[in-house]
């Protein structure tokens, strides 16, 4: 009677066959955009640790007036996202220009140029590090690291959603866009624990460290973004 009554309904059973209907090409897919996946935590290190050790290292050492005008640190964290809204019609416009010209680059090499993107604009703390010479910084710096973060956010972030998006099986469509989400749990964890690094690394160093972590990003893809896209568009094809 019980094992009756705990019987689920056939539709409701889990099925062994889920994974078995995925075909070869699937699995390559699948194989290609994680790789994606994890490297686009690396320039997402980078970026977000604009919200973690960005506004101590501005409060200690960038001027906290233009003149009359007091900045708040945390006026600081809006500019990337304002960028990252003024920056969508402007990047659709080159974007168009480009594939006119058919030289538009694609999914995975805008996502290196985002990483790339991620990576110089730490170097901009690193140059507002050398400029002030263990003195107050001009607000510039910040405001010039915030704004560049906001743009190569929209290279490499909106990006890989669409790409997972369309390459993904449908099968595992929805998996797959979790797993991309995933990724900025890592990241936020990873920057918490290099964010430790930062007294003892001094700021000269630290931002140097990001803007390497940025620009290896970009780095992985020039060295297997070929071969990926190839699978991927392969894939869609089959």
């Amino acid at each position: 009677m019980w094992s009756t009554l705990l019987e689920l309904p056939a539709s409701a059973q889990p099925s062994n066959r889920f994974l078995g209907n995925l075909t070869a090409s699937d699995w390559r897919r699948i194989s290609a955009l994680s790789a994606v996946i994890v490297i686009s935590i690396l320039p997402s290190i980078a970026f977000y640790q604009v919200t973690n050790v960005a506004p101590v290292w501005t409060q200690q050492h960038v001027a906290s007036n233009i003149g009359t005008l007091r900045i708040p640190v945390p006026w600081y964290l809006s500019i990337n996202s304002l960028f990252s809204i003024l920056g969508v019609p402007l990047l659709l416009w080159v974007w168009r220009r480009q594939a006119a010209r058919r030289g538009e680059p694609d999914e995975i090499a805008k996502i290196g140029v985002g990483a790339v993107l991620i990576g110089a604009s730490n170097l901009i703390l690193v140059a507002a590090t050398l400029m002030s010479r263990g003195g107050v910084a001009n607000p510039i710096w910040p405001f010039l690291y915030s704004a560049g973060l906001g743009v190569g956010f929209l290279y490499y972030w909106p990006t890989l959603l669409s790409l997972v998006s369309r390459a993904a099986p449908a099968r595992v469509n929805a998996t797959m866009m979790g797993f991309a989400f995933i990724s900025l749990f890592v990241a936020n964890n990873l920057i918490g624990w290099v964010g430790g690094f930062y007294e003892s690394m001094g700021p000269l160093g630290f931002w140097l460290m990001h803007a390497l972590i940025g620009a290896a990003g970009g780095l992985l893809t020039i060295l297997f973004g070929r071969n990926l896209s190839r699978i991927l568009r392969t894939g869609v094809q089959d």
